[in-house]
């Protein structure tokens, strides 16, 4: 085992050290909801451009770098581990769109991706051209080198990337301060020249149509939300752009989006628990559709259809398609199915009530698959879905649809259980899905080109680097292709981890803790095969769980450098996540959202209970919402970790969730519940929100970490939190705190500062655990 020798915690207690951590002046202002008061003391550190602020945030980052300063060694090691093990120069594997084949470079030496493209040399082959480093394909050409646009900023993010159909046209758009602020540029693919069509202020989504000829774009409003959808004509200067539709309602997220097929224009207005699509045919976009009969701020006059109506309350995706020479719409929701089901419904019933929709079930609902999404290319269906916690893909073939809606029986009422399709297509609707021989890893798509004869998909484990598997598809029964139209996957690519890396020297376990309420919580557990079990070892817990947004498999090389030295890395996969389906999720948000703190806890009594495990040694991390669930945690049980890490914490979380000017707000509110309009939940919330149940009480040492230009978690949270933290803690001294002064909600932009931040992250967790030696 390629370990350093345990060492034993360490705080970084001193009398040098206690006199000097950054004392925050307290300044009280009452918060009163519902009847009750609330005094915050430090709720002046809001002013983010305060020098009084910015000083104090530097003073927090300096007393940091003291404290830590011994450590600085073990950070260059780290930092040499990560970057050691990762090819500097990588690549992507080539994706086939029309005549061209796009890839990514990434150069040594380089933050950022060059994005690139060769033609397609024979359009009967589907087999990608053989990129090698520093080697260019013949006739290559660079669409957009990012590490040249970041030079000029010292924050650097892309956003959208599209290109247009034909390849003549890239838009892409870019955030210099890490603010989510984005600027989209279009560029003339055959000319070189980046064109004059600039769009500001915009949202991350934007796309070209698929002639080039217009943008379509997202603007958020003062909260940050995404409200209004706008288009560009390309060259157009003699009117602003025009207004495509405007959502109104503060707790939907409005979303933009061309159908598989390239044929319509979606709109979507959602939250966590409902939605809305409007679909537009893309032909009745024309440059000059209804704009002389749209005032300044007033949507164009478009013949929009609404699929289902959000007063119907269903969380819905849809995609146009045609059966048997029908058109029909492709649903993914969740009506009578919390878990999902896949319908078909003829176009006509579209903007009908619900109950009055004739749906034709494609997959039906079931408690053991969680149905993530499902889209068409011209011969299949393919579905991400979730069995059994992790993430796989299955392709069913079109046929089955076109034997389905030719079955009388296969077509049901809303409401009613469903009675089974006809024996032919029962048969093909099962699908198929690759077959892979590890037992917890995770399948996903990452390409169906709707008329590419191949699916390429993406598969990872805890100890398998990422690989790129091509699957061909077509019509069932042909040549090399089963009785779905399957064809064995081809393997691309699998990244490259050097250093003589061996997933065989590592071990992954799937373990189950109970929760208070007797409840199974499924643990992911990775080793060093090589660790004695008779020896306990550190361990380091890590958890999510909001959103149903689930911790799956997946390789990571900087978690190398904690394994080597010992550490067990353990994934507790707690309710609020979606890795048991929507129950799951359901039952860790809003009114039940204390479940997904006490499972965490339930899982570290459960490991501390294991042989193989120093009780004593038990870290903790978790970040953004997971972060709040730190917080959390610490406040419940501090005594059971020896250390805590929390970034970008969400830690003042019902302060936020009652003020709805802040960004992201009242889309919040379906995640957490409304505290201004309901004492229950003004209440409930009280009573978990970290930084206001901090206590008197022999905490572990803790680090956070935030972004002053985050704007999912603005850095006050954690700001406020460590000051109050440091007036009830057995040891202040031990609780710091690290800002990005120039990163957004992911940190600082380039792949080597988030490395560096990565190793000093890590190697303060590794002294918590006793492995810094």
């Amino acid at each position: 085992m390629t370990s350093e020798q345990p060492t034993q915690p360490a705080n970084p207690r001193s009398e040098d050290t206690v006199a000097h951590f950054p004392v925050a002046p307290r300044r009280p202002v009452e918060r009163t909801f519902h009847g009750h008061t609330f005094t915050d003391p430090y709720e002046w550190l809001r002013e983010k451009d305060s020098p009084e602020v910015r000083a104090h945030l530097d003073a927090e980052n300096a007393y940091s770098e003291s404290v830590t300063a011994d450590l600085a060694p073990l950070r260059e090691r780290i930092y040499g581990e990560i970057k050691d093990r990762t090819r500097e120069t990588d690549l992507s594997v080539p994706d086939r769109r029309g005549d061209w084949w796009y890839f990514a470079r990434t150069v040594e030496g380089g933050a950022h991706q060059v994005f690139c493209r060769v033609p397609v040399a024979d359009p009967a082959s589907w087999t990608p051209p053989t990129v090698e480093p520093g080697v260019a394909l013949d006739g290559e050409e660079v669409l957009l080198d990012a590490n040249a646009a970041a030079q000029e900023h010292e924050f650097y993010a892309l956003g959208a990337f599209s290109i247009s159909e034909d390849g003549t046209r890239l838009a892409w758009s870019e955030d210099v301060a890490g603010d989510e602020r984005y600027t989209v540029h279009v560029k003339d693919l055959t000319t070189g020249r980046v064109l004059d069509d600039a769009v500001a202020g915009t949202s991350a989504g934007a796309f070209l149509t698929p002639d080039g000829r217009q943008l379509v774009y997202s603007v958020v409003d003062e909260s940050w939300r995404p409200w209004q959808v706008h288009r560009h004509v390309i060259g157009r200067t003699d009117r602003p752009d025009d207004l495509l539709f405007q959502e109104d309602d503060p707790g939907l997220w409005l979303g933009a989006e061309l159908s598989a097929d390239k044929q319509w224009l979606m709109l979507s207005s959602s939250c966590s628990e409902y939605s809305e699509y409007r679909i537009l045919p893309l032909d009745a976009l024309a440059e000059d559709s209804s704009a002389e009969h749209a005032p300044a701020g007033n949507p164009l006059d478009l013949p929009w259809r609404t699929v289902i109506s959000r007063s119907d309350r269903v969380l819905y995706e849809v995609e146009p398609l045609t059966v048997v020479g029908d058109p029909y719409l492709l649903l993914s929701h969740d009506a009578e199915a919390p878990n999902g089901r896949v319908s078909l419904m003829t176009l006509e019933q579209a903007g009908r009530p619900l109950a009055e929709i004739e749906l034709t079930d494609v997959l039906p609902a079931s408690d053991a698959t969680r149905v993530d999404l499902c889209f068409p290319t011209a011969t299949h269906l393919v579905l991400s879905l979730r069995e059994e916690t992790t993430p796989r893909v299955r392709l069913v073939p079109r046929a089955a649809l076109d034997v389905l809606v030719a079955t009388p029986n296969g077509t049901t009422a809303h409401g009613e259980a469903g009675t089974a399709p006809g024996a032919a297509a029962s048969s093909l609707l099962t699908g198929t899905e690759a077959a892979f021989d590890e037992e917890l890893y995770s399948a996903g798509v990452l390409s169906a080109e709707y008329e590419n004869p191949v699916v390429r998909v993406s598969y990872t484990s805890f100890v398998t680097p990422p690989r790129v598997y091509d699957i061909p598809t077509g019509r069932p029964g042909a040549s090399g292709l089963d009785e779905f139209g399957v064809g064995e996957p081809v393997l691309r690519r699998e990244a490259t981890v050097l250093g003589g890396y061996r997933s065989e020297d590592y071990v992954v376990e799937r373990d189950w803790a109970e929760a208070e309420d007797g409840t199974r919580i499924p643990v992911s557990l990775v080793r060093r095969a090589d660790l004695d079990p008779s020896v306990p070892a550190p361990v380091l817990q890590y958890a999510y769980g909001s959103y149903e947004i689930s911790t799956d498999p997946a390789f990571s090389i900087s978690r190398l450098s904690l394994l080597d030295r010992g550490v067990i890395w353990a994934v507790a996969h707690v309710r609020g996540g979606g890795e048991l389906g929507r129950a799951w999720y359901e039952n860790g948000k809003k009114a039940t959202k204390k479940n997904t703190f006490t499972d965490f806890v339930a899982v570290t009594r459960h490991l501390a209970a294991r042989a193989d495990v120093a009780e004593d040694r038990i870290a903790l991390m978790g970040g953004s919402a997971g972060g709040l669930l730190a917080g959390a945690v610490l406040n419940l049980a501090p005594e059971l970790y020896c250390g805590a890490l929390a970034a970008v914490p969400f830690v003042d979380a019902l302060t936020s969730m009652l003020m709805p000017e802040l960004p992201l707000t009242a889309l919040e509110w379906e995640e957490w519940g409304n505290p201004v309009e309901s004492a229950e939940v003004y209440e409930y919330m009280r009573s978990y929100s970290p930084y206001e149940n901090v206590r008197d009480a022999d905490y572990p040492p803790i680090l956070a970490v935030t972004s002053l230009n985050d704007t999912r978690v603005l850095y006050v949270e954690p700001a406020k939190w460590v000051a109050e933290l440091r007036t009830r803690v057995a040891h202040p001294e031990t609780v710091l705190l690290r800002c990005e002064m120039a990163g957004g909600h992911g940190g600082a932009s380039g792949r080597y500062a988030q490395w560096k931040d990565t190793a000093w992250e890590y190697a303060w967790l590794a002294r918590c655990l006793g492995v810094a030696g």
